[in-house]
């Protein structure tokens, strides 16, 4: 206990002892708001009295024993042994007074009971100690006013101890007790924060009780009670080094003690008070209550004065829950019902009273539903999503008026689709109906076009679309945008639905809506120009302005891919990767769950684009963990995919094969996704040696896009996919026939397709013509940026080079390969590029012989001897490393003398394998440290 603070009252009470041991008996009572410490400053003055000699009898008054007469006397004289014959008498008269009826206690028991205490006081100083005298029984309280009016000559001290009321109990009994001249009245007031302080000394060191006092003095408002509760947590909790005060279960309990003990009326304020929090005022309360609110206000200065209140609102949030807690389930549920009327009637936000209409369950008033709409709205514009999903539930559950029925289970499904898409398939018949019915607006139908072909109900997504199109008309601009921005990728990915089966073999994507004035309308021809047409500076301005004014949660997602689809088609990957992070991170702060999973597949996507095949593992992860396989619909097919194709390039072959046992929708057969798992299912069916699994899979590829008008290779590359099963079945001029359509295709003149395609023919050649084709799709697969390609690109360099007998050459390559395989964790191809390993390629002969080591060049020497080691001129070696034919020369020269050769020919058998690995890569740092775009490439273009 804090007696810094108590010093005085206890100083108080011992000079009255020391007064009544002179034969002057005296009566105390301790009350006051800070009362809540007055069990500590009764135990400190029994210690007293039992030190200086004393007797101390003491009693806890209860309101259950209240109605109980004598109850209080009976625990004082068997507080402690007394003489058995004085028990004897007693007893009899505490059972006499016991028999009476409440108020007409027998004066002969009184009588006899204060005969006694006087006669025990003749010995020595007597001490009564009664606790909660407010709930005392009638015989105690007149027995005490009995014993009061006989102190004059007695060795008696009485003390009483009151909790804060809002009124004085037994007000005839006050007022006879204070008019005597030998009463005190001790006014007791919660602890200082010197007073925690000194508490805590009592747990711990002075020093961590000082950093300790203002927490515990914040929390506890220096009521002892609760102060001894946190210290019963902090105990609880073991040892912490924590500067900040653990408030658990002890402190919960502490907070309904202080409530319980006093009057109930204090106990159904505490109740109103955390029902109604910051709306809280004491004419609210007293409307909730049914009570007045001067008696509301005072209770509210008593819980203040207490400790539990601070500023009229309690101190910490779980003292507000424990309290509500309390209160029984059906009459919390009233009261929050009684709360949300009083709150709408003075004009309270909609988000306070819609709290309250959801803790009811509802209420059967009409500006019920339009009140939780509108919390609704307010939830969702602080990204609350669950508080919205629910306030839309019970709104729904109320309504029963279909129109607007109709709205709100779009909105609810609007909100659902935020975090989980699966919850909206329930929506989807009964939207189906509002539409037909004429209930669904414009707005909601775009949304609802959007979760049927999701869940691949593919045929009612056509009729909405009908209906969009014959109610173009009546679109706002911001729904007309959205609708033309989604254009392009609902076409690419739902081509049954919108473009149907018949295009003419070879056709390209059939994306023809008209441009819109919308603020993403212009985005959609910008997909089909990238695909078709090639790159223009507009167009990617296009879509990156698009991408910045988007506003994540606020339209729907398709205009947003249209535009990241664009960057990534037209080789702007590092673009599309910034855009992702800042969609990433909006989704992130609004709890967008679903665009987090959409944008993490998007992501593997473009990190398989850039050959960075861990990353491409981690994002495809991501997404699946985001949202469960049933949340992604069709869909489910994208990540799927990606995920496939890292594990497959990183060998990690039996993990693949588990992908497969996902469940796949049958409505993904008629989507876009469909062939992309199918050309990721037929590399793994290849990796693992099943040729005709993974022809059959590719052809099925190049069929459906052949048929829905898709087949082009920036998308879906089958015609490359099928020459690596020729090539591996032995079948070089189909494989060559083959490569030779696909880099006919509009769109394969982008670096990448055309340098994969590249890779694929020179690979098909004949050993002694695949060199240069070879060197070109090295130059091509490096200016793209996919470093898994380029890989690939540079292990047939060597062994076409190693084929036609250049083995130095050949071993330059095949460091520069084993390296950047290294780096991104195609293991596969690492173990193909080791000396003792097996071809790298899909039809060449055995890898190189193992490397010898060799003397050190500085890195300008290693790199101006690479390139000489690789047939270049002094002229084209000056051009590509930016420096003067002399420097060059002078360089040879030292290069010669250091590895002792003497002519250009001789120059692979001298050069040290850091400089051959590194002529190739041009001394790059790694991966981690700048992105592959920027790595000097002017070796490999050498190549």
């Amino acid at each position: 206990m804090g007696f810094v603070e108590r010093s005085r009252e206890l100083d108080i009470l011992r000079d009255l002892y020391a007064v009544c041991a002179t034969g002057r008996g005296r009566v105390a009572l301790i009350s006051g708001p800070g009362a809540t410490g007055k069990t500590e400053l009764l135990r400190a003055v029994a210690d007293h009295v039992d030190t200086a000699g004393g007797l101390v009898l003491s009693a806890a008054c209860s309101r259950a024993e209240r109605m109980l007469p004598a109850a209080a006397m009976g625990q004082l004289f068997n507080s402690v042994p007394l003489p058995t014959e004085v028990m004897r008498r007693i007893g009899a008269f505490i059972d006499l007074g016991a028999a009476t009826t409440e108020g007409d206690a027998d004066i002969r028991a009184v009588h006899v009971m204060c005969v006694e205490l006087l006669d025990v006081a003749r010995e020595r100083p007597l001490v009564l100690l009664v606790d909660d005298v407010e709930f005392a029984d009638e015989t105690t309280l007149r027995t005490l006013l009995y014993l009061q009016r006989r102190l004059t000559a007695a060795q008696i001290l009485v003390v009483l101890a009151e909790s804060p009321q809002p009124q004085p109990f037994n007000p005839e009994f006050r007022a006879e007790l204070t008019r005597q001249a030998c009463f005190c009245n001790i006014q007791l007031s919660p602890l200082s924060e010197a007073g925690v302080a000194e508490v805590l000394r009592g747990w711990t060191d002075d020093e961590t009780a000082l950093v300790l006092a203002p927490a515990y003095h914040r929390i506890s408002g220096g009521n002892p009670l609760l102060l001894h509760a946190l210290g019963e947590d902090r105990r609880a909790a073991g040892p912490t080094d924590a500067t900040e005060a653990i408030v658990g279960d002890q402190f919960r309990q502490a907070v309904l003690a202080c409530l319980r003990r006093w009057d109930p009326a204090i106990l159904e304020t505490a109740h109103g008070l955390a029902l109604l929090d910051d709306f809280a005022t004491p004419t609210l309360l007293a409307r909730l209550l049914d009570s007045r609110p001067a008696r509301v206000q005072w209770v509210l200065n008593a819980l203040t004065m207490s400790g539990l209140l601070d500023s009229g609102r309690f101190r910490h949030p779980a003292a507000r829950a424990a309290v509500l807690h309390d209160l029984d389930p059906d009459a919390l549920s009233k009261m929050h019902a009684r709360a949300a009327e009083l709150l709408h009637s003075e004009g309270a936000p909609a988000p306070a009273i819609g709290g309250h209409l959801l803790a009811a369950g509802g209420l059967a008033e009409p500006w019920a539903i339009a009140l939780l709409q509108d919390a609704a709205t307010h939830a969702l514009a602080e990204d609350r999503v669950d508080d919205a999903v629910e306030s839309l539930k019970l709104a729904h559950e109320m309504c029963h008026d279909a129109p607007r029925r109709a709205a709100l289970t779009a909105m609810l499904a609007d909100c659902q689709w935020r975090v989980s898409p699966a919850a909206v398939s329930q929506h989807l018949q009964s939207q189906r109906n509002a539409l037909r019915a004429g209930h669904l607006s414009e707005r909601h139908a775009a949304g609802l076009l959007r979760y049927q072909l999701w869940h691949g109900h593919l045929e009612d997504a056509q009729e909405t679309l009908r209906h969009l199109r014959e109610a173009r008309h009546q679109l706002d601009a911001t729904t007309a945008a959205e609708v033309d921005g989604c254009a392009d990728w609902l076409r690419l990915y739902f081509p049954v639905a919108f473009a149907g089966r018949g295009a003419a073999p070879g056709a390209t994507p059939a994306l023809t809506l008209a441009r819109t004035d919308g603020s993403f309308g212009w985005v959609t021809p910008s997909l089909t120009a990238v695909l078709t047409e090639g790159v223009t500076d507009e167009v990617i301005a296009r879509a990156e302005q698009a991408l910045g004014s988007h506003m994540l949660v606020d339209v729907g997602p398709e205009s947003a891919l249209c535009a990241l689809q664009t960057l990534v088609y037209a080789g702007r990957t590092d673009q599309a990767v910034h855009w992702c992070d800042v969609l990433g991170a909006e989704a992130g702060s609004r709890g967008a769950n679903t665009w987090h999973a959409i944008l993490s597949d998007v992501r593997s996507h473009i990190a398989l684009r850039q050959g960075d095949l861990p990353l491409g593992e981690r994002f495809a992860h991501e997404a699946l963990d985001a949202m469960s396989p049933h949340n992604w619909g069709v869909a489910i097919g994208s990540p799927l995919s990606n995920m496939l194709l890292a594990k497959i390039g990183m060998d990690k072959l039996d993990e693949a094969k588990a992908l497969l046992r996902y469940v796949i929708p049958d409505a993904m057969r008629d989507t876009w996704f469909w062939p992309l798992y199918l050309r990721a299912r037929g590399h793994l069916h290849l990796a693992g040696g099943r040729v005709h699994a993974a022809l059959a899979d590719f052809e099925t590829c190049g069929q459906l896009a052949t048929e829905w008008g898709m087949d082009l290779p920036t998308l879906l590359p089958w015609r490359g996919d099928l020459a690596q099963v020729y090539l591996r079945s032995g079948r070089p001029d189909m494989a060559r026939k083959i490569v030779t359509e696909q880099l006919s295709r509009p769109d394969a003149q982008n670096a990448r397709t055309r340098g994969i395609s590249l890779r694929l023919l020179g690979s098909a050649l004949d050993v002694k013509q695949r060199v240069n084709t070879l060197r070109q799709a090295a130059n091509l697969l490096q200016e793209s940026g996919d470093r898994f390609q380029l890989a690939l690109a540079l292990t047939a360099l060597s062994r076409a080079h190693y084929g036609r007998g250049e083995f130095n050459t050949s071993r330059v390559v095949a460091r520069s390969a084993t390296q950047l395989a290294k780096d991104i964790q195609a293991q596969a191809l690492c173990r193909r590029l080791l000396p003792s390993g097996e071809a790298a390629g899909d039809d060449e002969a055995d890898a190189p012989p193992e490397h010898e080591e060799m003397s050190r060049l500085s890195d300008a020497e290693q790199r101006v001897a690479t390139l000489a080691a690789l047939g270049h001129t002094n002229r084209e070696i000056g051009k590509k490393l930016y420096i003067t034919v002399s420097t060059v020369e002078q360089h040879l020269t030292r290069v010669y003398r250091k590895l002792n050769v003497r002519r250009r020919t001789e120059l692979s058998l001298g050069l040290p394998m850091d400089s051959a690995g590194a002529g190739l890569l041009a001394v790059a740092p790694s991966s981690a440290e700048r992105p592959w775009p920027q790595w000097d490439s002017a070796a490999i273009q050498a190549s």
